[in-house]
């Protein structure tokens, strides 16, 4: 009997580590992710400020600059919905390793 049980500790030992390494390929995407959305909403933002102050030096052109703004919002958007994803993802996968962790182990 205490062979079982012993293999039945290592499956959880097996599959908790499986989990983990799961978590740390996920918190790595998540990082690069959060790196790539933060510099597409810097470099949005930027755009939107650009187009704002050459509207205020050139109201002839406020429509077009407008509507280059206006197309930058979804791109802010996509980056952003992206990056949610992947951290729901991650915080899922934690809080399953959460749970499937044994406080004590079986007798």
């Amino acid at each position: 009997m205490e062979t079982t049980t012993t293999e039945f500790e290592q499956d959880i030992v097996n599959d908790s580590q499986k989990k983990l390494e799961q978590l740390h390929q996920q918190m790595e995407a998540l990082y690069q992710n959060l790196r790539t959305v933060r510099h597409a909403i810097n470099n949005n933002v930027a755009v939107i400020m650009a187009m704002a102050e050459l509207t205020q030096r050139n109201p002839a052109q406020c429509a077009k600059l407008s509507q280059l703004c206006l197309e930058k919002s979804p791109q802010i958007a996509a980056a952003i919905g992206g990056f949610t994803e992947l951290f729901e993802g991650a915080v899922s996968l934690q809080e399953e390793i959460g749970q499937s962790t044994p406080s004590q182990s079986p007798k």
